[in-house]
């Protein structure tokens, strides 16, 4: 309703307002200006959605190069979560977004790829930015008390018992790794799902679950913090992990290189945006990789922060669909 309609106010021919009216309108005029300015600003701002919840490392990935990415772009930079489908709906968003640059996604590049079904192609219509970490390597873990001490221990405690796994699914980056260990070994666990690896640290120091998959980062970060200590069992990159030099990986155990693989993330705008706007945003990012503040920020949050091209993310996106060919077969 209009000021000058409502009842009891100077609609009225002949009245004047006061100079305490006056003022208190002018001040009104003057915060509903700075909110319609907040609110252009907001809209204006470069938009990074994330589609997996707080804590993720996506969501860490994202609040890291926020402020640098901001100033190399000279504007604002905000970061929120489009939640659901294990990050489908936040790739989607991005897909049917306008291709000006002004939303983009922060991805784990091999969650897009288990995401994709021929029915629904992801990546074909994204366009990659940049690469904004090495990889992480995932984890089979157990309770630092618990009678499984190596490898051979779990293979022999699988054969005999039917084992509960903590997994975020067999379908996901992180539970990938105990879908392999059950392809490779013929071995079969009965399966706990869990929202990541917080739950699955959970699990296992309640003793719900005999072992779980979680990111090597989050055991690492536990052990260091806590003193009831998890047991690593074995990793999943290609080489041993610098942290746990005295783990072996599953590539290493079986004898399969084509079984390693690692987590990275990479930033992703709609397949349609101009190359002089996805150059642009590229160049702002790579222009991060001497930022000495960003990289000790990731080094205290276990976060291997680097920077590439759009070709780095091609080699990935390559690599992360050799590991999900071979466990569809």
């Amino acid at each position: 309703m209009l000021l000058g309609r409502r009842p009891g106010l100077y609609h009225c021919r002949g009245m004047r307002p006061t100079r305490r009216d006056a003022l208190r309108w002018t001040v009104a005029g003057a915060i509903a200006s700075m909110t319609g300015r907040q609110a252009a600003a907001a809209t204006n701002s470069i938009r990074l959605i994330c589609g997996l919840g707080v804590g993720n490392p996506t969501d860490l990935c994202a609040q890291l190069i926020q402020d640098g990415f901001s100033a190399a772009l000279k504007e604002p930079v905000e970061f929120d979560y489009t939640l659901g489908e294990a990050g489908r709906r936040a790739a989607l968003e991005v897909i049917g977004s306008e291709p000006d640059g002004r939303l983009l996604l922060i991805a784990e590049i091999l969650n897009l790829v288990l995401l994709e079904t021929p029915a629904e192609p992801l990546l074909s219509r994204l366009q990659p930015i940049a690469k904004i970490t090495r990889g992480f390597s995932t984890a089979l873990v157990v309770n630092g008390f618990s009678d499984i001490k190596d490898w051979n221990g779990l293979v022999a405690a699988a054969k005999t018992d039917r084992l509960k796994a903590a997994t975020t699914g067999h379908d996901s980056t992180i539970g990938l790794l105990l879908a392999l260990v059950e392809r490779r070994m013929n071995l079969s666990f009965q399966a706990i799902e869990v929202a990541g690896s917080t739950a699955a640290i959970d699990m296992l120091l309640t003793r719900r679950a005999d072992l779980a998959a979680m990111d090597t980062r989050s055991v690492v970060l536990h052990n260091a913090r806590n003193r009831t200590r998890l047991r690593v069992i074995a990793t999943s990159g290609a080489s041993r992990s610098p942290q746990l030099p005295d783990v072996p990986t599953l590539a290493e155990l079986v004898g399969d290189p084509k079984l390693a693989y690692t987590i990275s993330f990479g930033l992703f705008a709609p397949a349609r945006t101009t190359p002089a706007i996805a150059g642009r945003l590229t160049s702002a990012l790579l222009g991060l990789r001497n930022d000495k503040s960003l990289q000790t920020q990731a080094r205290l949050a276990s976060i291997p922060i680097e920077f590439d091209g759009p070709s780095a993310v091609g080699a990935a996106i390559a690599r992360d669909r050799r590991v999900a060919s071979d466990l569809a077969r």
